[in-house]
């Protein structure tokens, strides 16, 4: 299957799929027996029980979809090209102390390692239940599993943004969230992606 068909082919862009392409170095990919391919339909449905849950937001399962190449052989051993994106529900409700670390985090944020991206968002959506004054927060996540690349790293950390702001401005979309969670059209025009 093609870049944009992964993830039951909603999540990426063309544009994004040129992406996953450069940073897997693979232009095929397989659905591998052990993973799992959710659309971003089925994850959002479970981002909405999630917040649905209450308290239990915290514990709730994480959707996410896992996406290999073809595999390749390096160094006589054969190895999947994989990466994926993985989708995190919080929400005010869940009872978290002010201290810690993210509990009281709004608007879009933006993180990150070494090959991985994050943003974080604020959903309200008459679909999900949730208001301004407690809305659903996700945050979305890409990581490259593929540590045997050959790709510059400071080169692939553009496609790791456009990759995860594709994939969380296309679950913002299903989701119904107001104002795409703020989340802006293209990766580039995040304001911290520009600094």
């Amino acid at each position: 299957m093609s870049a944009t068909q992964v993830c039951g082919g909603t999540l990426f862009t063309p544009e994004a799929g040129k992406a996953l392409e450069r940073v897997l170095q693979s232009t095929e990919f397989v659905i591998r027996e052990d993973k799992v391919d959710l659309s971003t339909a089925a994850m959002a449905k479970e981002l909405e029980e999630a917040y649905r849950s209450g308290k239990e937001v915290r514990n709730m399962p994480m959707p996410d979809c896992d996406v290999s190449g073809k595999p390749k052989e390096i160094d006589g051993f054969g190895h999947y090209p994989s990466a994926q994106v993985r989708f995190k529900a919080f929400s005010k409700n869940a009872g978290i102390p002010d201290y810690v670390p993210g509990a009281t985090d709004s608007g879009v944020k933006v993180g990150g390692r070494v090959r991985q991206r994050s943003v974080a968002f604020d959903c309200v959506s008459p679909r999900v239940g949730s208001t301004a004054e407690v809305p659903l927060r996700i945050t979305a996540t890409f990581f490259n599993k593929f540590d045997k690349g050959n790709g510059d790293e400071a080169v692939l950390d553009k496609d790791y943004f456009l990759l995860v702001h594709t994939a969380a401005l296309s679950m913002a979309k299903e989701l119904g969230c107001a104002h795409n969670g703020g989340l802006p059209d293209r990766a580039d025009a995040v304001p911290s992606m520009n600094g």
